[in-house]
């Protein structure tokens, strides 16, 4: 069985390679949540496959800002609270 942060690092990746966007993780003492920026198109591939990845989270959901739509994952379990990586800049 896959820790709560092996997991939440394989999604973190996975959401990148999806997005080309770097993820931000936030780790609490009850769970970890990754986040990312979306881009403003995503393929239908993409879409199905960032769906695939949001599926195999413990929870997720969809926030729309003024400045662009987020999507975020959670995953059970966790450790000591840390400063999130607040990182959310395209990749070159």
């Amino acid at each position: 069985m896959c820790s709560a942060k092996s997991q939440a690092v394989a999604l973190a990746a996975r959401l990148t390679a999806l997005t080309g966007y770097e993820a931000c993780t936030e780790e609490f003492a009850d769970r970890i949540r990754v986040s990312i920026t979306l881009p403003a198109r995503l393929t239908d591939v993409c879409r199905r496959s960032l769906l695939a990845a949001l599926a195999d989270a413990d929870r997720y959901g969809h926030d729309m800002t003024a400045h662009g739509a987020t999507v975020w994952v959670e995953v059970d379990g966790g450790g000591a609270a840390q400063k999130p990586n607040t990182s959310s800049s395209k990749r070159s």
